[in-house]
């Protein structure tokens, strides 16, 4: 099986790591990654020279709607994508034979769509999970393979959330690769009627108002843009006070 690893971030080189660590009977063609003149942005990037220890052929692209050609040279299996933030088109879709896998960092079909890490700690969930499933043309639709669950505690960070979501990745990587291989893998259709949608952020989501959040809304922006994002903020006139931790005080 020829296989190609669509990444950038640190939980898709995570994820890598432990997949050769298996000896399966599949052959990872290429990393695909993004190029320093990719402008999608990966606060969680991985330095681009960390792709190259594996000594598996890379390429560094800045859309992968654009490598259709490419993609189709090198003769796919499958392409095993994770932490990538570009939605792919029907196209790209259709190159391998048995299709795409990606990772998605909520327990689908609940928490579809952007900024899950960010999400789960802003909306409270006390649960959450990673769950493997094969892509299609719809946004974090497409049937699951395997799931892994974990608790949320309220001190949580987003760091945390990131760790934890990587400790789950590699468990389907370990129990469900294998089964990929040999074509005996789930496949289970997501309930639509269940599935819910995340909100999609951006910059002004990281302020804090005083006036009009809660101490528990706070709290969470405090936990939810933390390191590795930009940190959640108070405006003080033209400039911005920038907080990285927190506690909530009964005084």
């Amino acid at each position: 099986m020829r296989i190609a690893w669509l990444s950038s971030n640190i939980f898709g080189y995570e994820l890598l790591k432990e997949s050769l660590k298996l000896e399966l009977n599949f052959n990872i063609v290429a990393i695909i990654t993004l190029s320093e003149r990719a402008t999608t942005v990966m606060y969680d990037a991985i330095k681009r020279r960390k792709w190259y220890e594996f000594g598996i052929p890379v390429y560094e692209i800045e859309n992968i709607n654009n490598e259709v050609d490419m993609l189709r040279n090198l003769h796919l299996d499958m392409i095993i994508m994770c932490g990538w933030r570009q939605v792919l088109k029907k196209e790209v879709l259709g190159v391998p034979k048995k299709g795409i896998i990606n990772f998605h960092p909520t327990l689908l079909p609940k928490g579809r769509g952007s900024a899950p890490i960010i999400n789960t700690i802003l909306e409270g969930w006390k649960e959450s999970g990673v769950t493997m499933y094969f892509v299609d043309e719809g946004i974090d639709r497409g049937d699951i393979i395997g799931q892994e669950r974990f608790e949320v505690e309220e001190d949580n960070y987003v760091i945390d959330i990131y760790n934890k979501v990587v400790i789950s990745g590699k468990k389907l990587v370990r129990k469900h690769l294998p089964l990929l291989v040999t074509g005996k893998s789930a496949r289970i259709p997501q309930n639509d009627a269940e599935a819910t949608y995340f909100k999609r952020r951006t910059l002004k989501d990281n302020e804090i108002d005083l006036d009009m959040d809660s101490i528990d809304i706070i709290y969470r922006k405090i936990r939810a843009f933390s390191k590795p994002y930009r940190g959640a903020y108070i405006r003080l006139g033209n400039k911005k006070l920038i907080i990285w931790n927190g506690e909530v005080s009964e005084h």
